[in-house]
Parts: structure tokens; sequence; C-alpha cells
């Protein structure tokens, strides 16, 4: 869950009155329902707010909506009442065929991923799973690449482009050679100064992504299996 805090902000109140008057949101970013009692959310969702209420959320920042037949409660700065700028980019569009896949690297809950080749540089392949309808998919998977595409930093994976192949979905992402950092960790002793000089570049990383970003991203995953 996110931190509680028992002062509500003036941008609370301001969403508040904005669910008023418009209660369709947009998911800006995935999230994935971690107990029965939760929304699982997929960039460029609609949301239908039913309530901004901490009282019948259970937990300060969460909302209760409704996506098709199913209620429950979800992240509210994971939804947005506007069209950010950011969705307005357009990230480079590749063609499946330019893809050469090798082994599956990693599986998520929306996705597979694979390392590839694309024009002799080594990538990783996020390649989503389409269980709904190709047009919904497409715009989830366009969504999710913009959004990568806006964020520009030298310690966050960089998007080289996106596949909008019907059949092959799929985001091409920087490929991280050294690997999972829990693997490295597990692997040999590491010296403390390049422990810190790690350390201070997930910090800026997260800084990043927390302060400094086009949107706001909060990582709610920060482990050592997902470092690179």
């Amino acid at each position: 869950m996110l931190i509680r805090s028992g002062i509500e902000s003036s941008s609370q109140r301001d969403q508040q009155d904005w669910v008023a008057m418009s209660p369709l949101w947009t998911a800006r970013y995935d999230y994935q329902a971690q107990g029965d009692d939760e929304l699982s959310l997929r960039v460029g969702q609609i949301v239908y707010v039913l309530s901004t209420d901490s009282s019948i959320s259970g937990d300060e920042g969460w909302w209760t909506g409704k996506i098709g037949d199913r209620v429950g409660i979800f992240p509210s700065n994971f939804v947005t009442n506007e069209d950010p700028a950011v969705l307005k980019v357009q990230p480079v569009e590749i063609q499946f065929h330019e893809l050469e896949l090798k082994e599956v690297i990693g599986v998520g809950g929306f996705s597979k991923v694979h390392r590839a080749y694309l024009n002799g540089e080594e990538v990783a392949v996020k390649a989503s799973r389409q269980e709904e309808e190709f047009e919904v998919a497409r715009q989830n998977v366009l969504q999710e690449a913009k959004l990568f595409w806006s964020l520009k930093h030298p310690n966050i994976v960089s998007l080289k482009g996106v596949c909008l192949d019907p059949k092959n979905l799929c985001l091409v992402m920087e490929f991280a050679r050294g690997g999972s950092l829990n693997k490295i960790l597990a692997g040999r002793k590491i010296p403390p100064n390049v422990l810190v000089d790690w350390a201070i570049q997930i910090a800026r990383g997260m800084k990043y992504l927390h302060c400094e970003a086009p949107i706001s991203v909060i990582h709610r995953d920060l482990k050592s299996s997902n470092g690179k």
C-alpha cells in the first residue's frame, strides 16, 4: 500500500472535485492487483471512479472504482483525468521481422521478455500477452511505450521502439547485459565501494522517476531482482 498521511492535500481535494465533474479516469501505469479487493490496471484503460473516500477504500490514497463489471480499489496516483502531453509523443515503430528473438529471460503478469537482436544490436523484447481484443491491446502497448519513451535517464533502461504488429505487440528495450542484481550479489563477494556506487545509481534513478520525470512514476516494487 501507499504511505498513509493524516493530512488531505489541496491536490487530493482538487482530484475529488474533478471526480465529481468527470468520473471517467484513464490509467497511466500498469498495476497488478495484490488482493481480491483490488483492481488490476492497464495503461490507457478507462476506470469509472465510484468514490475517492478513504473510509470506503480502507487506505489513504486509494479510490474505489469499476472496470467492466468488476468493482475494486486502486491507487489514485495510477490514474489521470487529463491527457498528459507525454502521452502525445510518438516512439519509433519497429517491424517484427526486424527482430531476431532468442531465449526467454523473464515472465511477468502481462508479458514475456526475450533476449533479441535488432539490426545487430542486443535488445530485450517485452512481448504482450494478447488476452483481449486487438485494438484494446494495441492501445495499451502504445500508451506504455509512450510513457517509457518519455523517460530519459542514464540509470533507467531506455526504450528503443515499439512493435504494433497484430500478432506481435511488444516493446523493444535496452538490454541490461549484467543480469539481475540479486544474481550478481549471490554469485560473489562485492567490494563495499562498488556496492555504494550501485546504491547511488539506483537512488538517482528512483529520484528521477519520483521527482524529475515528465510524469511522476511510483515504482512500488523496488528489489534486487528488478535491478540491472
